[in-house]
């Protein structure tokens, strides 16, 4: 018995000396994961000391797609959007409104001629030129933005285990060339990264039959929310600077590690069914090609999510 009591203890020894040394290793090793070491023991992740001053803020949320050449090879370009949500975080009511935008939303891009789509902007001039199309187009001036690449989001979510969602449909489809292939059946599910990916971005069947901007973004906003159910198990949290130093290596914006944090912290404690609020552009669809906005009802809409807390 004391021979086996002495095996236990020096193999939980052994353990802790390991385990401490990887955490030593992995904190001196990441500059993100010092930051928000450094936040929580600061306490530096409340709204009042990561956002001075204010009480709501408005994000842009982008995922950025890859663009290649004939060959398929990725190209360093900043890529068009295939997501983009404008979130309104209200710190003092505790409350977050997110309006999706259809990517195909005709637009006028400032120092451009006439009406492009919505997700060329950040091709044709970064996440800064973006944050403007979206200020001139809604009226609301973006206060940060954030664009992730849907290979770091991918990772990130196997790194918390994956996701529950309800897909709505059997989902097949294949392309080669993009190096996008999903197969996903329908019904209850958790998807691994490279499956979540898929069920955000399917646009049509291997038959040839497509879906509309307004069925994707009614998949991107199930993956939010998903997001948002998975951010209340303990564990993830433990898990966060990883996956934040994960993100952080394919992402652009002008957030801090810190004031990301905050926001997953406000997120996670927000009434799943009462705080969060996910609408979608008042707009049609034209011949598939292009998608416009309903200017009134925008209008409305916008003010009633982005502005009611100033009146």
């Amino acid at each position: 018995m004391r021979r086996a009591l002495k095996l236990i203890l020096v193999a939980v020894l052994a353990i802790g000396v390991l385990g401490g040394g990887a955490l030593i290793y992995f904190y001196l090793s990441s500059k993100t994961v010092r930051t928000a070491v450094h936040s929580f023991v600061l306490r530096a992740d409340t709204p009042e000391k990561a956002f001075p001053g204010r009480d709501e803020i408005n994000v842009l949320l982008m995922g950025r797609d890859l663009d290649r050449d004939r060959r398929g090879r990725i190209l360093d370009t900043h890529g068009r959007t295939d997501a983009i949500m404008l979130a309104h975080v209200d710190f003092h009511g505790r409350d977050v409104n997110v309006l999706s935008i259809p990517r195909d939303t005709l637009v006028r891009i400032p120092g451009y001629r006439g009406k492009r789509r919505i997700n060329s902007a950040n091709a044709l001039g970064g996440p800064e030129l973006a944050q403007e199309t979206v200020a001139t187009f809604l009226g609301v001036r973006p206060d940060y933005y954030l664009v992730v690449s849907f290979d770091a989001f991918e990772d990130a979510i196997d790194m918390i285990d994956g996701l529950q969602v309800n897909v709505d449909k059997k989902l097949d489809y294949d392309d080669n060339w993009g190096d996008l292939h999903i197969h996903l059946e329908p019904g209850s599910r958790v998807l691994n990264g490279e499956q979540a990916m898929g069920f955000v971005r399917y646009r049509q069947s291997n038959a040839g039959v497509g879906e509309s901007d307004f069925v994707r973004i009614q998949r991107q906003q199930e993956l939010v929310k998903a997001v948002r159910a998975r951010l209340t198990a303990p564990q993830v949290m433990f898990r966060a600077p990883r996956v934040l130093d994960t993100i952080f290596r394919e992402m652009e914006g002008n957030l801090t590690p810190a004031q990301i944090l905050c926001l997953v912290r406000f997120l996670r404690s927000v009434p799943g069914d009462s705080g969060i609020r996910m609408e979608t552009l008042p707009a049609t669809s034209k011949g598939g090609v292009f998608v416009k906005a309903d200017v009134d009802a925008t209008r409305v809409l916008v003010d009633d999510m982005f502005f009611d807390n100033q009146r």
